[in-house]
């Protein structure tokens, strides 16, 4: 097995067909059906079902493709590395950012590792905790830098807990249930809610009606988009749970009000999250540290 036989394989399990993939490498079909075949026989499994349309993952294929990608992404990440050990600190190193610090926080955090490192590209990628943890285990990111859900975690991984995480129910200044800063639980019931379509967010808000022995309200828009949340409650006369970060701008003008809601504030970690295994290279964790001092002004 090499890594050439792996790069054939995930190019086939990401298009779907060998034609398409065999465009892409660029390489032919037949020397490209070839070395599919012949990772098949080394591992004794079929890793494909080929039928009219392409080819289909097996089982045995999905499980693959997660080791396939893990072992091309480290290794891309080793070339890197013996360039940087060179003298020279170049490169790209890859983050998972949950969506509440990627319009926030990070913009300033890369900002300056970029002026400092010119010659490194960093990556970005935006997702949810159980997105993140997906991503961490493939090997596609290096760290994550999110919040902590109040679920049992990977043991796979290790958390490094770095400032403590607030969020409250904010309406806009001029919602009706702001002309009370404790509105009763059964007018919030009966509000238009907005909230992140995650399961443990879902799982927060059923906790705080839960508390006061009332059924959880029902939820006007589900969106993955902190940025459209955020804008439902200012602009719009949606309710929501945000992080108390994302609205000191709003707070400060006036536009919202922070409710008092029994349960609040819902208090989280919040921090970087890197895979216990594996080697952690040099300017991996210079952003890293860049991430724990930035968050120390941020969040004191």
């Amino acid at each position: 097995m090499d890594l050439r036989q792996l790069k054939y394989f995930v190019a086939v399990f990401e298009h779907g067909n060998m034609s398409r993939a065999a465009e892409e490498i660029p390489i032919s079909q037949p020397a490209l059906t070839r070395s599919v075949r012949m990772l098949e026989d080394e591992l004794g499994v079929e890793l494909f079902q080929r039928h009219a349309r392409g080819a289909a993952p097996t089982p045995a294929g999905e499980r693959f493709y997660h080791h396939a990608k893990s072992i091309l992404a480290e290794c891309a990440r080793a070339r890197e590395d013996a360039v940087e050990a060179g003298g020279r600190l170049s490169g790209a190193v890859t983050v998972g950012v949950a969506p509440l610090f990627a319009a926030h926080i990070i913009d300033d955090i890369v900002s300056r590792f970029c002026n400092r490192y010119e010659l490194v590209t960093v990556t970005l990628l935006q997702g949810y905790f159980e997105d993140l943890v997906m991503q961490l285990d493939m090997g596609q990111v290096e760290m994550a830098f999110c919040n902590f859900p109040v679920q049992e975690l990977p043991e796979s991984l290790i958390f490094e807990p770095l400032f403590k995480l607030r969020t409250y129910v904010f309406v806009a200044s001029n919602h009706p249930l702001a002309q009370s800063a404790k509105p009763s639980e059964k007018l919030l019931a009966e509000a238009r809610w907005a909230n992140v379509n995650q399961p443990h967010s879902i799982d927060v808000l059923d906790a705080l009606f839960k508390n006061v022995n009332l059924a959880a309200p029902r939820i006007a828009l589900r969106t993955n988009s902190l940025t459209l949340i955020k804008s439902m409650i200012v602009e719009r006369d949606f309710v929501g749970l945000v992080p108390e970060h994302m609205m000191v701008a709003e707070l400060e003008q006036g536009a919202v009000v922070r409710l008092e809601v029994p349960g609040t504030p819902i208090v989280r970690d919040a921090g970087l999250i890197t895979r216990k295994e594996g080697y952690h290279r040099p300017i991996a964790d210079l952003l890293a540290d860049e991430i724990r001092s930035s968050c120390g002004e941020f969040f004191p």
